[in-house]
């Protein structure tokens, strides 16, 4: 059983770091303007708000098309929010004056959400040190009592994951760890639709790198916590591919993962190959039943 695993959002809870890369990018925003500090939380506020209200006309975009959607994934909300203000949608009075100082600050709006996602991370990092969710030791101890293969595949550096798991006194030695896997790329990739129909959702298919990843790896599951990023493509492999077919897919559900994720009828969900898991320690069952 060869399980892939994403990292941020199922090996971690990361919503504390995303809230301080956000609180960032407000501190950032009321140092070159007039604004209050209250004010701009507002305008981040409502801004969240129109993201729950209309889920899918907001996302991180990757040369401007969504990659993922706005509340999938907490990282890629902040991203959101910075193109948000950028493009005046939804139009607040400030908003020219927010988008003169996001040029100030970093030139354009991808620079500002990468600088601040960057300077963010570190920040937060030089005073937090407990990162790991509480059941990781257990679950790599029985992933490798049971035998299983495990590759963590992750946009996050390798030395990033290793460093963390590390200070966590967690081994993980005989399984793999790949990095700056690129899943938000979107390119071209022959014989692969451009969207994924999903419940309400068109999920974009075309992740050249991740693909790649998947095929050269071939799993017999994989887990995430963002549907867009980390199982839309293999859930359409295993659905119009020969040889995926056996393919499970796991959610780990999180206090942020959208409703039309699973829908209100679930059935359609794990009819397509996937399976919700309420957390970190679920795998392990769930891989055993698969099994």
């Amino acid at each position: 059983m060869h399980l892939v695993s994403d990292f941020d959002g199922v090996w971690t809870d990361p919503r504390a770091e995303a809230d301080a890369i956000r609180d960032l990018m407000i501190s950032r925003l009321i140092e070159v303007t007039d604004l209050s500090l209250e004010r701009v939380k507002t305008i981040f506020s409502e801004i969240e708000q129109e993201f729950i209200n209309n889920p899918f006309n907001y996302g991180w975009l990757f040369e401007g098309n969504i990659t993922a959607y706005a509340m999938e994934d907490m990282y890629g909300r902040n991203h959101a929010i910075a193109i948000a203000i950028w493009d005046n949608k939804p139009g607040f009075e400030e908003s020219g004056l927010l988008r003169e100082a996001i040029v100030k600050i970093s030139g354009d709006v991808d620079n500002f959400a990468n600088d601040s996602f960057r300077d963010g991370r570190n920040l937060y990092r030089e005073t937090n040190r407990s990162f790991l969710v509480p059941q990781a030791a257990e679950v790599v101890s029985k992933l490798r009592e049971r035998g299983y293969k495990m590759t963590i595949v992750s946009n996050s550096k390798v030395t990033h994951i290793l460093d963390l798991f590390e200070e966590a006194d967690v081994s993980l030695d005989s399984f793999e760890v790949i990095g700056g896997a690129r899943k938000f790329h979107l390119g071209f990739v022959p014989n692969v639709p451009e969207t994924l129909d999903w419940q309400s959702a068109q999920v974009s298919l075309k992740r050249p790198h991740y693909l790649e990843l998947l095929e050269r790896l071939k799993p017999d599951a994989v887990i995430g916590d963002v549907f867009s990023l980390d199982l839309s493509l293999p859930i359409y492999l295993r659905n119009n591919r020969e040889g995926w077919r056996h393919l499970r897919a796991g959610l780990i559900t999180q206090p942020y993962t959208p409703s039309w994720v699973l829908g209100v009828e679930p059935s359609f969900a794990q009819e397509q190959g996937l399976d919700p898991l309420l957390d970190l320690a679920a795998i392990v069952k769930w891989l055993d039943n698969l099994g």
